[in-house]
């Protein structure tokens, strides 16, 4: 009688876990419902074996089989349930009635369309995104990534160190630089780069990524975008008549142009304010250069700015540092880390390399071409917020250079309060 109370209580269990399991989730199931059902389900089983044991010489031979296959099935349900509580816990089992199997598969078929959708807007933007682990340094592409380097994903699986050796190569070491600054300092970067595909095609490419830290606080990957920027900028070429600006570079000393130096000016100057370091810029003008057009001709004139641009760029420099032409005679050149007394050393080497050069300008009557400097910095300590004031100062400093009488080096001294108001005046 006892035991067939307990048998009732332990099937009324089952029926109401079961029930329970059309409408519980994974955790539900784990948390409230597993200690429950096997405790209810091995004392019945326990007591049908002990109430089996009392009876054994008094009861029919018919009743005591059935007991004891009543006590053995109730046991094997006990150990058959407990695979199915096992593979809960460990998220082998995802779904456990018809309902929840149609969500789950109308959120997978939602996410497949989410991901077409991001292909299509990848493609038509020409944006793919990427990631890099940290620290096994995993990189992961998205398709757009692989069209834009013009390789395929099933024949190229990408490294950190091949895909910054696609990179021209002081655009690959910048690179390089930013993602281990952005590591180290948990920020972002932005960078404009030159990307050569294996066709030999130059694709101008622009890479923004930040830091994804994990619950612990520590960098776990760097994702980020890149966009690429050659179709707009051949398109805007085109519609000029020119296909200058599509290089990223002047034509003629084969320096970055103007439209490239103010967009590192723009990043390099940001970095500095967030991290606190100096910036320097140097403007150099070539003295009397329209007299050296008159005497010579325009053709001989470009060849000498020429001549200094090449000097300029093959000196020693630091990875970051950008020479650039400036206007018709000037060339600027942007210095990350150097403070007021190393722009003015860089300055002065500048002057050295190109007076060694001896080139002649017989229509100024020094008899030798000659350079003017100005040199400026951001310490990080003045109130210089804005990086077109870096470039005022250092235009302000060659203006000083050039009212001297030119093949001059002056660094840049801010005019006293009164003396500025009296020539805005």
């Amino acid at each position: 009688m006892i035991s067939n109370m307990f048998m009732a209580i332990a099937y009324l269990a089952m029926a109401f876990a079961v029930e329970d399991f059309s409408f519980a989730t994974e955790d539900s199931v784990l948390a409230q419902r597993r200690k429950f059902i096997l405790c209810v389900l091995a004392a019945a089983a326990a007591l049908q074996m002990l109430q089996l044991g009392a009876t054994y010489f008094s009861w029919p031979q018919g009743l005591h089989a059935a007991q004891l296959l009543s006590s053995f099935c109730l046991l094997g349900l006990s150990f058959g349930f407990w695979p199915v509580v096992a593979r809960l816990k460990q998220g082998k089992l995802r779904v456990l009635n018809h309902r929840l199997q149609q969500r789950a598969l109308r959120a997978e078929a939602a996410a497949a369309g989410a991901r077409r959708w991001l292909q299509l807007a990848e493609q038509s933007g020409h944006v793919g995104h990427w990631q890099l682990t940290v620290p096994d340094n995993r990189l992961f592409w998205s398709d757009e990534i692989y069209r834009i380097h013009g390789l395929w994903r099933e024949y190229y699986s990408p490294r950190i160190e091949s895909a910054l050796a696609a990179f021209h190569p002081l655009d690959g070491k910048r690179l390089g630089a930013l993602l281990q600054e952005a590591v180290a300092s948990k920020g972002r970067f932005e960078a404009g780069c030159r990307l050569r595909r294996p066709d030999g095609e130059i694709r101008h490419v622009v890479l923004r990524a930040a830091a994804h830290l994990g619950a612990d606080g520590r960098v776990e990957s760097i994702n980020g975008v890149m966009v690429d920027l050659t179709e707009p900028r051949r398109a805007r070429a085109k519609a000029a008549g020119s296909l200058r600006e599509m290089a990223l570079e002047d034509a003629l000393t084969g320096l970055a142009d103007r439209a490239q130096f103010e967009l590192s000016l723009g990043y390099e100057f940001k970095r500095a304010v967030r991290s606190h370091k100096p910036l320097g810029m140097v403007l150099l003008e070539i003295d009397h250069f329209r007299a050296l057009s008159a005497h010579y001709g325009q053709m001989e004139a470009d060849t000498c700015l020429r001549t200094i641009a090449q000097a300029v760029q093959a000196m020693p420099r630091r990875t970051g540092d950008i020479v650039a032409r400036y206007g018709q005679a000037e060339i600027a050149l942007l210095l990350p880390l150097a403070d007021a007394a190393g722009v003015v050393r860089v300055a002065g080497a500048v002057a050295e390399a190109v007076r060694a050069l001896g080139l002649p300008n017989a229509g100024h009557e020094s008899g030798m071409l000659s350079i003017s400097l100005g040199a400026a910095a951001f310490t990080g300590a003045d109130d210089l917020y804005n990086p077109q004031e870096l470039t005022r100062r250092a235009e302000r400093a060659l203006a000083d250079a050039k009212g001297a009488g030119g093949n001059q080096l002056r660094g840049y001294h801010a005019a006293p309060l009164f003396e500025a108001l009296r020539q805005r005046a």
